[in-house]
C-alpha cells in the first residue's frame, strides 16, 4: 500500500499498481466501482471512464466522496454529490469517477495536492494557490462567500495570506 484514506464511512489505498481500492459504506458510491452496496472488502474503482490509461499518485476521502489526483495531474472525484463536491459543476452523485473542471480559475493548471473535507475538497494547484469547491458551509471555501460551488472557486488570499505560496 502505497497511500491510505480514511472517510466517514469508507477507506480507500492506493496500491502498489497505483491503482485505488476501496471498502465499506457506499450509499451515495463513495467505494467507486460503480454500485451503491456496501463493500466489507477492498474493491477495485472504475478506471473504464475517465481514469482509463492513468495512475493514480494521491488520494483523499471525505464523508461520502473521494477525490485523487491522476497521472495527468488532474483531479478526479466519485461518491455524493448533492452540494457539488465532486467539482464538476453538477450535483449528481456518481459511482465511478468524474473529472473535477478545469476549466475556470484551474485552466492551464496542474494540481499538487488535494484534501477532502465532510462536504468540500480543496486542491494546491501549480500556481501554489488553493481552489475549493462543494458545500461553503461556515465559509469552508475560503472564497468571502457563503454559496455552494459546484466547480472550483480561488481561495481568498489578499488578507492574511497575501504574497504567500501554499506548499501544503
Amino acid at each position: 500500500i502505497k497511500q491510505m484514506s480514511v472517510g466517514t464511512y469508507n477507506t480507500c489505498v492506493i496500491a502498489s499498481d497505483d491503482k485505488v481500492y476501496c471498502w465499506g459504506g457506499n450509499g451515495h458510491g463513495q467505494v467507486g466501482n460503480n454500485s451503491a452496496t456496501d463493500s466489507s472488502i477492498p474493491v477495485a474503482v472504475n478506471t473504464t471512464g475517465v481514469l482509463a490509461g492513468k495512475t493514480i499518485k494521491q488520494i483523499s476521502s471525505g464523508a461520502y466522496h473521494t477525490c485523487v489526483i491522476a497521472s495527468d495531474d488532474k483531479v478526479y472525484c466519485w461518491g455524493e454529490n448533492s452540494d457539488g463536491r465532486l467539482g464538476n459543476n453538477s450535483t449528481a452523485n456518481s459511482s465511478v469517477p468524474v473529472a473535477v473542471n478545469m476549466s475556470g480559475v484551474l485552466a492551464g493548471k496542474t494540481i499538487k495536492q488535494i484534501s477532502s473535507g465532510h462536504y468540500h475538497t480543496c486542491a494546491v494547484a501549480s500556481d501554489d494557490k488553493v481552489y475549493c469547491w462543494g458545500s461553503n458551509e461556515d465559509g469552508g471555501l475560503g472564497n468571502g462567500s457563503a454559496s455552494v460551488s459546484l466547480v472550483p472557486v480561488a481561495v481568498n488570499t489578499t488578507g492574511v495570506l497575501a504574497g504567500k505560496t501554499i506548499k501544503q
